[in-house]
């Protein structure tokens, strides 16, 4: 019933718009309104402020469309990626080991932003795990040369010098670092699990070694009045000192404090004024400066370090590819001669045919 009343409808309208002689403007004015609205579905594509899209025509990269209203040819184009511009940020928590064996935790944050979209969407599969991929592996490979106090202490300009190398590489993928922070270093892990006693595990080497470079400087900072300091006094002072030095970069979790101070007396005499003529913080910060003057590095010496680990891992990465580059030649080699072999024993048969 409805569809015969609105037909009706339709049709008494139709006849008079004819009457009036107004069917042909009403027509085309509609005809202009459906096509409008088809053209907007299915041609234009809208992008936000702060986006940009790769455009495909034929398969093949064409064009980077800016933010706003795109036209794209429906069957001849389609839209790729769409990339956001704005500025993103990435935490990072990167487990790696110092020159002296000890495994640290550092954590960090990397702030980027994409500058070129073509090189973002078609220069590498997934830009932001290679980008993290790659600040993973360089800050455990920089890590590697140096101590845990040099690292704590050097962090900034670390830092500022890793994100000076790997900007070029970065940039061949379309990205920009705007800043990189090593934001936080976690005292090792083994060092804690090895002071559960009053004296190290002997197993744990390097709980041994921390506990022995931490009885060093506090010798030299404060005299020998800590040669009878126990294995956990000594790492309390020692971590208590760096965190009081840089309280900012480091993140001493709850359980470590407990360990080392637990049981402890050694510690608690010493807040009380066991060195003779230093207060608990005066002590402190004799430590840091013994510290500091023993594992401050320049800024020159840091990027030198940095930069000539580059150039060792460039060298090696040419070394590797050209003994892949002569392994294929010496296969293909192989592969002659034995043809050749194959076409001569072909030749003697059919000789003797």
């Amino acid at each position: 019933m409805w569809p015969l009343i609105i037909l009706l409808i339709f049709a008494a309208l139709v006849l008079v718009l004819w009457m009036l002689k107004l069917l042909l403007p009403v027509a085309l004015f509609a005809a202009a309104g459906i096509f409008a609205f088809l053209f907007y579905k299915f041609f234009i594509k809208k992008l936000d402020p702060f986006q940009a899209a790769i455009i495909y025509r034929f398969g093949k990269f064409h064009r980077v469309s800016p933010s706003g209203w795109a036209i794209v040819i429906p069957v001849f184009e389609k839209v790729g990626s769409v990339l956001d511009l704005r500025e993103q940020q990435q935490e990072l928590e990167v487990p790696i080991i110092s020159s002296e064996g000890l495994e640290l935790k550092m954590h960090g944050v990397v702030y980027y932003y994409i500058s070129n979209a073509v090189n973002a969407a078609l220069g590498v599969q997934d830009y932001r795990t290679a980008m993290l991929d790659m600040i993973t592996s360089r800050v455990r490979d920089i890590a590697g040369e140096f101590t845990f106090p040099q690292l704590l202490i050097n962090i900034e300009d670390i830092a500022a010098s890793m994100m000076e190398q790997i900007q070029p590489s970065l940039q061949n993928w379309g990205l920009t670092i705007n800043n990189f922070e090593m934001e936080k270093l976690e005292p090792p892990r083994q060092v804690m699990d090895a002071l559960r006693g009053k004296k190290v595990a002997a197993e744990s080497l390097e709980a041994k070694k921390f506990v022995a470079e931490a009885r060093r400087i506090l010798t030299a900072a404060l005299g020998k009045g800590t040669e009878s300091f126990d294995d956990r006094t000594l790492a309390y002072l020692y971590v208590k000192a760096l965190e009081n030095m840089k309280s900012s970069k480091m993140m001493i979790p709850a359980e470590f404090m407990d360990v080392v101070k637990s049981g402890s007396s050694g510690g608690n005499n010493l807040a009380k004024g066991m060195i003779s003529g230093s207060t608990f913080n005066k002590a402190l910060n004799m430590i840091g400066d013994e510290v500091t003057k023993e594992s401050a590095i320049g800024k020159t010496e840091i990027k030198r370090k940095i930069e000539e680990m580059g150039s060792n891992a460039k060298e090696e990465n040419e070394i590797a590819q050209e003994e892949e580059d002569e392994g294929e030649v010496e296969e293909s080699n192989k592969k002659v001669v034995a043809g050749d072999s194959a076409d001569g024993e072909v030749d003697g048969s059919i000789g003797n045919q």
